[in-house]
């Protein structure tokens, strides 16, 4: 399995989880299998009350939860990508955020205006809800966020093996 990476960043309130949920699906249709990662200013911890959280409270680390039908792992610290990455079997990591890694990605807008300044590096295509009032002039492709078998397309001609990351 060749594992590819693609970020999907933007600020917040700009439709950057609505845009990754209906990508994995896509993604699936197309037969892949997809993981998402997505980088947060919060730290979020096991519901209160639970056994879990009185693990993660006497400090325990890591925790381990295991479900029915899932696992979830917290650690006391926030692991390198490198370390996250490697442990996902997928076809395709979508990330969401990680503005500040040199990754394939889209820029979504949202309905904002452009600084044009604050493109990060390897961006592709500039998302937005309305494709119409972009100027003409910009030197990125410009779609609109229900694009999606397009940005779909999109990933898959450009997504980073992720071998070649630059961590």
């Amino acid at each position: 399995m060749l594992l590819r990476v693609f970020a999907i960043s933007g600020y917040s309130g700009t439709g950057k989880t609505s845009l990754i949920v209906r990508l994995v699906q896509a993604l699936r249709d197309r037969g892949y299998s997809v993981g998402v990662v997505k980088s947060s200013k919060e730290d979020i911890g096991p519901p209160e009350g639970t056994d879990t959280f009185r693990h993660w409270q006497a400090h325990a680390g890591p925790v381990v939860l295991m479900g029915p039908e899932s696992t979830t792992i917290r650690y006391r610290k926030r692991l390198e990508s490198s370390e996250v990455f490697s442990a996902i079997k997928a076809d395709f990591i979508l990330l969401e955020g990680f503005k500040s890694m040199a990754l394939p990605r889209v820029l979504c807008i949202g309905d904002e205006d452009l600084d044009r300044s604050k493109i990060p590096e390897g961006t592709y295509a500039i998302i937005t809800w309305d494709k119409g009032r972009m100027e003409d002039s910009i030197h990125l492709r410009v779609l609109q966020s229900d694009e999606i078998e397009e940005i779909t397309s999109l990933i898959e001609a450009n997504a980073m093996e992720y071998q070649h990351i630059r961590f």
